[in-house]
């Protein structure tokens, strides 16, 4: 395993002390002093050079420990010189110095960081008890007059405390500036340093200065420095440690240690009768009494006020997973929490419970034509207006989506509940400014009420999603009442689905083709495609039963689908039996508003005409005008299907609201009028017809007349320039199998 920066340097550190301890006394041993002092400041050197936040506090300590090494070397020379050293000397003022570097390094690795009053009460307390200590053992037996020599050695436990201070300080941070390992290398090192200096206090110079167990005591604290200063600069600090307010168990007995340091020290002076001087210790003794209970207070303080943002957190929490953060209302699984107690209640009083199911019709189109940041503020919007229609006691809630929820206490009168129901329709239909633009919605509405008991929030939801699905089937923008009735047909409706769904599987489904036909000439022109469903039990169903129902779901999809790839696959069979009839025939296929908006239309008719080998130009696709207002898309995926080649018809012209002069502007090659205009015999119907002809030919268009009944209608619209149509009288849908392919393809054939 490769070993880190940190533990490299203690295999270095640890093999210079066994071989201090190893050597004799004399000049060996000085040099492995020196040396263990040395490798202390060059490895905090390469902590400077690898931790740029924190190089001022590392060149701190390495001056420091380049200082003790110039003084181990300095007395290391005089040993091997025969020379003794008195005491002081400037080696002394090289460790003193040393220390106090050290100190400030300490001081330098809180730079920047905000000052806690609680890690400087638990700093003061440790250092006022460490300090009496201190005093009790080296300055009171030496009160008095004071000679240089017992000056300087009060400095080194002085100087010492002042580092002691500093690493008390670095470990009650919170978050520490340094990692775990090395503020307790720091801080191990400091302490023996203390050791060390308390010990050469004492003696006052008298120790000799190859006494192994007492200059281990510094060499442990270079050690400590300079593996803490590694281990920092490459190992990063831990987050998530307990708040500097906190009492933890070792600060907790940290304190109450401190608070039995008075007490000891008078057992201590009563039982050894040394007759100290008790001003410090009342001065000390009253600190304490003062700082450690400002401490308790300061925590238990911090603890109320960390209750207090805890709980609010929980709340805010709470109120976060039961609300929906778009629009902060209630959210799907609160309000069916809501619900369930609500019903639990009425059923217990005999009451009813009312649901309204709102859901916003056109939403789709604000977020295709504006983005999602104005459906956003449409949601929003519609949210705050329904909110302030409800009466007091009414909820409003976000089942997701475009849709909306209102739980309705206390039930009024059916009548008033559908009157609350279309308020709530007029306030969303209103028009919305948003950023992007303008934009406007509606609302969809289904009630449903619980009667008799009834506890299922679940199901009174279905219930009232099922009205609001009628609401949309009869138009939208409408209020719908939940009834057994309403069930009944929509379980029909499902029904028809898993029908056709089935029958498209099982090959239920045909196409008839109805021709087109040259007005001119009588020759057949093309084919339109329309489908047909041979149910094995009701027989044929027609188009209008069924289709309704597929547009609503995305089985129109696989409908349209289903239809392109038979209708391409019949012509070009008809083609390759008859080449010269049916070389150029084109074929109509029907495409609804759903399938146009899907983005794999194009891919899809390319795939069925890549099926079927028939040519581009030969495939026509139907729209009618609803489709182009409805579909934000349609427009361009038009342009995708002509770049294919393939033609586009717009079907029932004149039924919606595309005026003449837009047809330019569309992307269309084909005009069909609608069935309804040739049916009038009034000449202004007539007259109509033949302006939209005239209109269509003008902006290079073909026009198609659908619902050609009768000849008189055919010799009308040859009179008008149409050249052609379609109708019962020219040929009425029929299946494949009845098309003679091959046979006489003029007018008396179609029609027969």
């Amino acid at each position: 395993m490769r070993l880190d920066a940190g533990r490299r340097y203690l295999v270095v550190a640890a093999l210079l002390l066994t071989s201090y301890w190893l050597m004799p006394a004399g000049s060996a041993r000085s040099v492995a002093q020196v040396a263990v002092s040395l490798s202390s400041a060059v490895a905090v050197l390469v902590a400077a050079r690898l931790d740029r936040p924190r190089r001022l506090a590392w060149l701190a300590f390495s001056f420091g420990s380049g200082l003790s090494a110039v003084s181990d070397g300095y007395v290391a020379g005089n040993i091997a010189a025969g020379v003794q050293l008195p005491y002081p000397s400037w080696a002394d003022a090289g460790w003193l110095t040393g220390n106090v570097a050290a100190a400030l390094g300490l001081l330098l690795l809180q730079r920047g960081r905000r000052v806690e009053a609680t890690g400087l009460l638990d700093t003061a307390v440790v250092t006022g008890a460490g300090g009496l200590v201190l005093w009790v053992a080296l300055y009171q037996p030496l009160a008095g007059d004071l000679d240089l020599a017992e000056i300087v050695g009060l400095l080194y436990p002085a100087t010492t405390i002042g580092m002691l201070a500093a690493a008390v300080w670095l470990v009650t941070s919170v978050p520490a500036p340094v990692e775990g390992w090395a503020t307790a290398a720091l801080t191990s090192g400091v302490l023996s340093g203390l050791l060390g200096n308390v010990i050469y206090g004492v003696s006052q110079g008298t120790l000799n200065p190859q006494d192994r167990w007492f200059e281990t005591c510094y060499l442990l604290m270079y050690i400590g420095w300079g593996y803490g200063a590694l281990r920092s600069a490459t190992v990063p600090a831990r987050a998530g440690a307990s708040p500097t307010w906190e009492v933890s168990p070792v600060r907790l007995v940290a304190m109450y240690a401190a608070l039995l340091v008075v007490p000891g020290v008078l057992m201590v002076d009563y039982l050894n009768r040394l007759n100290l001087n008790h001003l410090p210790i009342a001065v000390v003794s009253t600190l304490l009494s003062v700082l450690v209970p400002a401490r308790l207070w300061l925590s238990m303080r911090q603890l109320r006020a960390s209750t207090r943002q805890r709980d609010a957190y929980r709340d805010d929490l709470e109120h976060q997973a039961a609300h929906d953060p778009l629009t902060d209302l209630p959210n799907r699984a609160y309000i069916r929490e809501l619900l369930t107690s609500l019903m639990h209640r009425a059923a217990r009083a005999g009451d009813e419970v009312a649901v309204l199911m709102i859901d916003l019709d056109f939403f789709k189109k604000v977020n295709e034509q504006l983005g999602q940041p104005a459906g956003d503020e449409v949601l929003r919007t519609v949210s705050e207006r329904m909110t302030g229609l409800l009466r007091k006691g009414d909820l409003l809630g976000r089942q997701g989506g475009d849709e909306f929820v209102v739980l309705i206490d206390p039930v009024p009168s059916p009548a008033e509940l559908v009157a609350i129901a279309e308020r709530l329709v007029a306030a969303v239909s209103a028009p919305i400014m948003t950023r992007a633009g303008r934009a406007s919605v509606g609302a969809s509405v289904g009630i449903a009420l619980a009667r008799d008991g009834q506890t299922d929030a679940e199901k009174l939801l279905q219930d009232a999603d099922l009205a609001v699905y009628g609401a949309k089937g009869k138009g939208r923008g409408r209020v719908e009442m939940f009834d057994t009735t309403l069930r009944e047909e929509l379980e029909a409706r499902a029904r028809l689905e898993a029908g056709i769904r089935s029958g498209l599987a099982t090959g239920e489904f045909e196409l008839h083709y109805q021709p087109v036909m040259s007005v001119a000439t009588g020759a057949l022109h093309s084919y339109e495609a329309l489908i047909r469903w041979r149910h094995p039990e009701r027989g044929l169903v027609p188009p209008d039963e069924f289709i309704p129902v597929a547009e609503q779901s995305l089985l129109i999809c696989e409908i349209g689908r289903w239809v392109l790839h038979h209708a391409t696959q019949q012509l070009a069979a008809w083609s390759r039996q008859d080449p010269v009839g049916h070389g150029d025939i084109t074929m109509a296929v029907n495409i609804s508003a759903r399938h146009l908006a899907s983005p794999t239309l194009a891919g899809e008719v390319r795939h069925a005409l890549q099926e079927s080998g028939l040519q581009a130009r030969r495939l026509v696709v139907e729209i009618t005008e609803t489709v182009l207002l409805d579909e934000p898309t349609a427009d361009a995926h038009l342009r995708d299907l002509r770049a294919l080649g393939v033609a586009v018809g717009l079907d029932d012209f004149g039924t919606g609201y595309t005026s003449i002069g837009q047809l330019q502007k569309l992307q269309v090659d084909i005009l069909k009028i609608d069935r309804s205009f040739l049916r009038p015999d009034d000449p202004g119907a007539q007259a109509l017809v033949q302006l939209m002809v005239t209109a269509a030919h003008a902006f290079h268009l073909d026009v198609v007349a659908e619902g050609v009944e009768t000849q008189e209608q055919l010799d009308r619209l040859a009179g008008i320039g149409c050249e052609l149509a379609q109708g019962y009288y020219l040929g009425r849908p029929k299946p494949a199998r009845d098309i003679q392919v091959g046979a006489t393809t003029g007018l008396s054939a179609a029609s027969g």
